[in-house]
């Protein structure tokens, strides 16, 4: 373990800051004990750096690691109350085909909020899928508070990266497209809700899925005065939905 964080490498904590900083970089921060554990188990190839407070030292094996003061790690930190642990992350490789729709495959077309997305995809590891789909818009599945909310789900999925979803209705004309909606008529409880090997989409809460034409309608029955779910509230249910079916 080194004490002394080399001038690079703190430009890099600090570059993830803004917006414009996380666009250009080429890592990921990933924050708190519990996240840095999965990536140390699931990815530690991607560990670049680790910086940590004299009491938050995980292992021996991580070969960049710098114990800094609490007021130190603070400041690279992107949260009010740090954990006493950051890892600089590299990114992975991205992909963009999707070379298995077995048992479903999970597509986020436009999720914004980083909480949303991080939420979904712990739930989608929890139901045993390895891979999810992202439009252009999405929010990055990186991102900071995404991987605190998603508990490092991320270094467990793998994710496939596509322009629309009219690109991907265009690759895959023989399967279902089943687009989330609380306009629909069909229930997410029917017999016509065929799940198997189907592209199962979720929109953004407000402007929700940005194209209907790909695919047919499904929703969730609100017999109370509701308009709709939270996005990631509604994933829980169709996801598990898919464990019911003895999809997974």
């Amino acid at each position: 373990m080194n004490s002394s964080l080399p001038r690079k490498i703190r430009q890099e904590f600090t570059k993830l800051k803004t917006r414009g900083g996380r666009r250009k970089s080429e890592y990921f921060l990933c924050e708190g004990k519990r996240c840095c554990e999965e990536a140390l188990k699931y990815s530690p190839e991607l560990i670049a750096y680790c910086v940590v407070d004299c009491e938050s030292h995980l292992t021996d094996s991580i070969e960049h690691e710098y114990v800094l003061t609490s007021s130190e790690l603070a400041e690279l930190s992107l949260t009010e109350n740090p954990q006493g642990i950051l890892m600089l992350m590299k990114r992975p490789p991205k992909l963009e085909s999707v070379d298995e729709l077995k048992p479903f495959v999970l597509v986020l077309d436009g999720v914004a909020e980083p909480g949303n997305m991080g939420t979904i995809l712990r739930t989608a590891l929890a139901v045993g899928l390895k891979k999810v789909v992202l439009t252009a818009g999405t929010v990055d599945p990186y991102n900071a508070k995404a991987v605190r909310s998603g508990m490092g789900a991320q270094f467990r999925l793998q994710f496939i990266y596509i322009n629309s979803l009219a690109d991907l209705a265009s690759d895959y004309p023989e399967n279902n497209f089943w687009l989330t909606s609380p306009r629909a008529e069909t229930s997410i409880y029917s017999k016509e809700f065929d799940l198997a090997e189907s592209f199962l989409v979720f929109g953004e809460e407000g402007d929700g899925i940005q194209d209907f034409s790909v695919g047919d309608r499904v929703n969730i029955p609100m017999p109370g005065d509701t308009e709709s779910l939270n996005v990631a509230q509604a994933a829980t249910l169709f996801l598990f939905e898919g464990v019911r079916r003895n999809l997974v």
